[in-house]
């Protein structure tokens, strides 16, 4: 069957999916937007063109900390510009009077071409020091299950290094755990925001660590991340000196994004290797603002990477942490509707195309996407496979059920088996019109497959020729046309002159064999021959065989093969024997092909020999 027009539908659902839909999550202290505006929108724009991981895509879901009232408006506006053609809508925001008044509260802003807000699934969690920790619950477009949903915290523990501020960040740790170990055991979890944790030994880095359904990863390992050693790390501060913005220079690992055993098991939603990043960090800045001297977080483009660490200098006093996710599939499934005329019972006679329509930056991006594909009984056939992203595809081959005849209808269920996939089932129905596989036969009475031919001819008389009809048994308008297709095991100096290529239906065809005698010897030469057809060229068409041996006897040059009344000529006086012959008539000398019959084969036979 041509793929050609399914797989130009296949594509075209690529070409109008939306560009590099995979998952980049931000999150961010802005710092309640006391740094320049303008550097602020340079570093959303940044962290949409960051190609460090080897791709860019613009985020999916920006985590930010220390938003009041007043700025979460105009960080809106701020997204909106810094990256253009990408809608974003902010999450459900709650901010309490404690926390508008000092360090703000949390926002989160997320795709809509991606995501939707489950708005039921948020909640404010105090997590001490008059700052709520907020839980939203966004859901993949069109996922209709658990695996198409993200859960993300957002938060922003007590800030400074006594005993006495570790013991409201475990408290608040603990508060973040327990609601999360509510939830479903294997949820997509990501805790995001500014934890202010000066080392991996305080307490609450270890409840978020913590066994139960809620347990924490660190992609960077549960080793120390303070020192020298360890600046690649670090996200607080970008600048030395303190004004609006904190200052201390590049010293702390204040902002984390931390994920569940789900997001980093390779299946689904998942952590993609070697993507975790502190944007701008180049690990050469230790307790030094993140501007002075030569930035090299781009190592072949030293004045982008300046460009970048000015900004991230006067943008706020944090710099954002990145990640990027892979993303579960997007099922795309392509069947004809209109097949038109199909054999019954023949193999390949519908193809399913299917593939993973997910339009991502990087192959790596898009999990792998397995689906099972099953027919009615109407259609026969299907089964399951690994949908790769497009322009490839897979395909997936039915049969209409045999015998049927006549118009008719089928469904075939396409349900994708890996979790969170959107648009994960389908229900692809088609219509046709039935027919039975052709029956070639050498016969148009009953099924002869197989027949001997034989002839006669005087040595050196040069190519006599050997009529033989096929027929299409039983042929009515719920039968396949019989294409003649080929014709193997000539030789011997037998050869086929016509006949091949043509179509058989209500009347017989004739396939027209020759032989050169011609320097042939005395005596029989035979050729076993093959003769392949093919029911008509539509889906579902089958190949037939039926096999002839053709028997040559090469006599003496006074015997002429057809001369019926023995005078040394094959002409007019012949034929009317021959034609007085017709029908039943077993041995008698004009059923030259000696089959019972005198008819038209022996009729062919008799021109062939003409010598007029």
């Amino acid at each position: 069957m041509v793929f050609g027009p399914l797989m130009l539908l296949l594509v075209s659902v690529l070409l109008t999916a939306s560009a590099s839909a995979q998952v980049r999550v931000m999150n961010w202290n802005v710092a309640r937007l006391n740094g320049d505006p303008v550097a602020i929108q340079d570093v959303f724009a940044a962290a949409a063109a960051d190609d460090q991981p080897g791709f860019t895509v613009a985020p999916a879901i920006v985590v930010l900390q220390e938003v009041t009232s007043s700025s979460r408006p105009v960080i809106e506006n701020i997204i909106q510009d810094a990256i253009p053609g990408i809608e974003y809508a902010s999450a459900t925001f709650t901010v309490e009077s404690s926390e508008n008044g000092s360090g703000g509260a949390q926002m989160l802003l997320y795709r809509t071409d991606l995501f939707e807000e489950i708005e039921s699934g948020h909640r404010d969690i105090p997590t001490g020091a008059g700052r709520n920790t907020d839980r939203w619950q966004l859901r993949l477009n069109a996922s209709d299950d658990a695996a198409g949903i993200i859960w993300v915290y957002g938060g922003h523990l007590k800030a400074s290094n006594s005993s006495s501020d570790a013991e409201i960040r475990r408290q608040g740790a603990e508060a973040i755990r327990a609601d999360a170990d509510s939830l479903p055991n294997g949820s997509n979890i990501i805790y995001a925001g500014d934890f202010n944790l000066y080392s991996n030994n305080e307490p609450a880095y270890a409840v978020f660590l913590s066994s139960g359904s809620g347990q924490a990863n660190d992609p960077y390992g549960t080793g120390s991340w303070g020192g020298n050693g360890n600046a690649i790390k670090h996200t607080q501060s970008p600048r030395l000196n303190s004004g609006p913005l904190v200052g201390g220079g590049m010293d702390d690992r204040f902002d984390f994004q931390l994920f569940t055993d789900a997001l980093i098991d390779g299946d689904g939603f998942s952590l993609m290797s070697e993507t975790y990043r502190s944007l701008g960090n180049d690990g050469n800045h230790y307790d030094i603002a993140i501007n002075t001297g030569t930035n090299s977080y781009y190592p072949s483009q030293i004045s982008r990477s300046n460009s970048l660490a000015d900004a991230l200098f006067d943008a706020s006093d944090h710099i954002p942490v990145l990640t990027d996710l892979q993303i579960p599939g997007l099922l795309s499934c392509v069947l004809e509707g209109s097949l038109g005329r199909v054999v019954s019972g023949g193999s390949d006679s519908v193809t399913l195309l299917v593939a993973n329509a997910r339009s991502v930056a990087t192959p790596d991006a898009s999990a792998p996407l397995e689906y099972v594909a099953s027919g009615d009984g109407v259609l026969i056939g299907g089964g399951s496979g690994l949908a790769p992203l497009l322009p490839s595809f897979d395909s997936q081959i039915f049969s209409l059920a045999e015998g049927m005849t006549g118009e008719f209808d089928a469904i075939i269920e396409v349900d994708a088996t890996s979790g969170g996939v959107s648009q994960p089932s389908y229900e692809l129905q088609t219509s046709g019109f039935a027919v039975r596989p052709a029956v070639p036969s050498w016969s148009g009475d009953s099924l002869v497959v197989e027949r001997v031919v034989k002839a006669e001819a005087p040595g050196d008389s040069g190519v006599f020729f050997i009529d033989v009809p096929v027929h299409n048994l039983g042929w009515d308008a719920l039968q396949s046309s019989l294409d003649l297709d080929a014709a193997s095991g000539l030789a011997n100096g037998f050869f086929i002159w016509e006949g091949l290529g043509s179509v058989v239906d209500a009347r017989a065809g004739t396939l027209r064999f020759g032989f050169n005698t011609d320097g042939a010897a005395d005596g029989q030469h035979v050729a076993d021959v093959t003769i392949q057809t093919t029911d008509e060229d539509i889906p579902g068409e089958t190949t037939h065989y039926l096999t002839i041996q053709l028997q040559a006897t090469i006599a003496d040059d006074d015997v002429v093969p057809g001369d019926f009344n023995g005078d040394g000529f094959v002409n007019g006086a012949d034929l009317g024997l021959l034609l007085g012959a017709w029908g039943r008539c077993a041995g008698c000398p004009e059923d030259l092909t000696e089959d019972g019959f005198v008819n038209g084969a022996d009729l062919g036979l008799l021109l062939g020999y003409w010598t007029g």
